[in-house]
């Protein structure tokens, strides 16, 4: 997950350039060099690569003849890449930019744990982060295991326990990342976290523009920075308090639906997206299906859109027979670019909006007992009026 300028490795003529332990380094060309060391690494392939979609392409790479090696490459703007040791699943994210350098010792058992000692500002603030990331996922890890022990004694207040940790902690991290963008406005590592905190299922839009507007110039101008803009826009038309934008879609039997017409027959309607393939949103199924039947009659209603796969109907069918989930159906069976989601800026699921009967969003990803506390809440408010 997760920039002093170093010395130039100078050739001229060919003629090679001795290191001070006497290891001849070849001359690398492009405007971009990180060198540096690992230790006991003769033998071994240190490269860099980047990624295209999600496989990684070597950019360069250096078969070491001792502990030193150098990377040489062109780039045309700042670039996050990855440093691996060529056989190891391992990756060490670096913030690199046209014209800088890096030098870094490596560590071949954990590269995570490596240490870049020079760097430019925007690689030096990025590499703090991506300690902080590791901290966060160290942090999630730990109260994975605690979760699987409880599960394993079936101790199922712990597991209760622990799944209220686990939101706890989600929420501070994002607090954290905040704060932490708000900290690097001056550099190219606030644009990034301000990216990262966009695609977060509950973050705040409104704060996050904030942070935009105080951000660098340089930084606000950066594909990070536009990015995160992007998905704050469209996010702050769908944040609490909005009046949630109508759509259509069609139905199991082809009929449009428009989310207005639902709304018009409710005191709560709650969007739902979810999909078949998405085994979070099978879990959590049974427990929205108590609710519907429990509030049904009192004025709830249910809008799922489904991120089903092209050709994949006979799936969405089955999963909701399966599942008895007895309330209104729309998908476009177009996975992550269902117009609905895109619209309504989903980036993970399961994802639900809670309209009050005005179509006002009041509430976001509540589940469980909080989501019918919510739902309580609002058929209360409609039956005073």
């Amino acid at each position: 997950m997760k920039h002093l300028r170093l010395f130039l490795f100078v050739a001229l003529l060919g003629v090679f350039v001795v290191s001070c332990n006497n290891e001849t380094q070849k001359d690398k060309p492009g405007n971009t060099h990180i060198s540096g060391t690992l230790p006991q690494g003769k033998g071994k392939v240190v490269q860099v690569q980047r990624m295209q979609g999600r496989q990684p392409v070597v950019v360069d790479k250096d078969s070491l003849t001792g502990d030193h090696f150098v990377l040489g490459f062109d780039i045309d703007k700042p670039e996050i890449l990855y440093i691996n040791i060529q056989g190891s699943r391992q990756y060490l994210p670096v913030l690199v930019s046209p014209g800088q350098a890096l030098e870094m010792e490596l560590n071949a058992q954990n590269i995570r744990e490596s240490k870049i000692e020079k760097g430019d500002k925007n690689a030096m603030a990025f590499a703090g982060f991506m300690k902080k990331l590791d901290e966060y996922s160290q942090a999630s890890k730990d109260l994975e295991n605690r979760y699987r022990e409880a599960i394993k004694k079936n101790d199922q207040d712990a597991v209760k326990q622990i799944q209220q940790d686990y939101e706890k902690q989600q929420q501070q991290r994002v607090q954290d990342m905040f704060s932490l963008a708000e900290k690097n406005k001056d550099n190219l590592t606030g644009g990034i976290i301000l990216q990262m905190i966009t695609y977060e299922q509950e973050y705040d839009p409104k704060r996050a523009k904030n942070i935009y507007d105080q951000l660098a110039p340089e930084v606000q101008k950066s594909t990070y920075a536009q990015d995160a803009l992007n998905k704050i826009q469209r996010d702050l038309t769908t944040a609490i308090g909005q009046k949630a934008p109508d759509f259509e879609a069609p139905d199991p039997n082809g009929k449009p639906i428009h989310m207005s017409d639902i709304l018009k027959k409710s005191k709560v309607l709650v969007i739902d997206f979810w999909a078949s393939w998405c085994r979070p949103c099978r879990r959590e199924n049974p427990y929205v299906v108590e609710i519907y039947k429990k509030y049904h009659d009192k004025g709830l209603n249910i809008l799922s859109v489904s991120l089903d796969r092209p050709g994949a109907k006979d799936k969405w069918l089955k999963a909701i027979k399966d599942d008895g989930l007895n309330w209104y159906h729309v998908s476009n069976l177009k996975f992550w670019q269902d117009p609905v989601a895109r619209q309504y800026g989903i980036q993970s699921i399961p994802a639900t909006l809670i309209l009050d009967a005005n179509g006002v969003i009041r509430a976001k990803n509540l589940r469980r007992e909080k989501l019918e506390a919510k739902i309580k809440e609002l058929i209360d408010e409609a039956n005073k009026k």
